[in-house]
């Protein structure tokens, strides 16, 4: 079935790893690059885990043979150990078994920041998923590498508004470097990217509806969350950026350059606010899904 739905659950020991991007690289490069369509946490297996949806044919059977056990050489479980991360198996209920995760959703952004620690907004952008392959979980787990915890991620898909207020107060350093007209169409390039359209081309009352492009945001907290992040994502310029960084190693331009985060707490807070990273909801999902069916 070419809309079969799967998914991967990632144990709280390789959540608390990092291991979260290697295993969705591992996942993609051995099923024939399933899509992604939901990444949220959820509290199975005895704590905070990751999950990942895929769509695809033969999600079950794909999944499950990526995985596959310790004794298998080149399974994620061959290299990651037995436990670390599982998928349904063949005659699996797999929507069954989303809606019992759902009921134990991870709410960590509702909680205040703990005290000495920062959250930093990342999002992984649309050029990672220009085709299928393994360029975003790569991008995951080079942002993993700071050793921060990833506390909320949501696959997303940015409206033409969301990209007006997320880039809003970019318009104006724009428009004063390039002057108004040539500033707007920088910024409309922008947006564009980010969401599928350019503002001047759709109509207001369709501004709010889901963008074409697919982004993956994620959330980091921890001491200096800011400043790690941002150092292991380099400047916005790749080509000024040093070897071994997301933009030197992803990006191609300025504005195609991987990823996006946060350069200060206050507008880490904004920009998760206009993602609505807290309203990724498992069960709206699952019941969106039963609905279509």
């Amino acid at each position: 079935m070419n809309n079969a739905l799967s998914y991967l659950l990632v144990s709280p020991e390789a959540l608390r790893r990092g291991w979260t991007g290697w295993i969705l690289s591992g996942a993609t490069a051995r099923t024939g690059g399933l899509e992604l369509v939901w990444a949220g946490l959820v509290e199975a297996s005895g704590g905070r885990s990751g999950l990942l949806v895929f769509r695809g044919e033969d999600a079950v059977a794909k999944l499950s043979a990526a995985v596959g056990s310790a004794s298998e050489a080149g399974s994620l479980a061959g290299m990651l150990g037995d436990g670390m991360v599982s998928a349904p198996k063949a005659g699996s209920d797999v929507l069954a078994d989303l809606a019992k995760l759902a009921a134990t959703p991870v709410d960590a952004l509702s909680q205040p920041v703990a005290a000495g620690a920062q959250r930093s907004l990342v999002l992984i952008k649309p050029d990672n998923f220009q085709f299928p392959g393994t360029r975003p979980g790569a991008v995951l787990d080079v942002f993993a590498r700071t050793g921060l915890p990833l506390v909320a991620m949501k696959v997303h898909h940015m409206s033409v508004a969301e990209g007006m207020e997320f880039y809003g107060p970019v318009l104006d350093a724009l428009s004063e470097k390039f002057g108004p007209e040539k500033g707007r169409d920088h910024w409309e390039n922008i947006v564009e990217f980010m969401a599928g359209e350019r503002p001047s081309a759709v109509p207001e009352q369709d501004h709010a509806k889901p963008g074409t492009q697919k982004i993956l945001a994620l959330v980091f907290e921890g001491p200096e969350a800011i400043g790690k992040i941002r150092t292991v994502l380099g400047p916005t310029d790749p080509a000024k950026a040093p070897p071994g960084t997301i933009r030197k190693e992803f990006g191609t331009s300025i504005m195609v350059n991987a990823g996006h985060a946060s350069d200060a707490p206050e507008n880490a807070a904004r920009e998760i606010g206009i993602v609505k990273v807290a309203d990724n909801s498992l069960k709206g999902f699952v019941e969106s899904v039963r609905a279509s069916a």
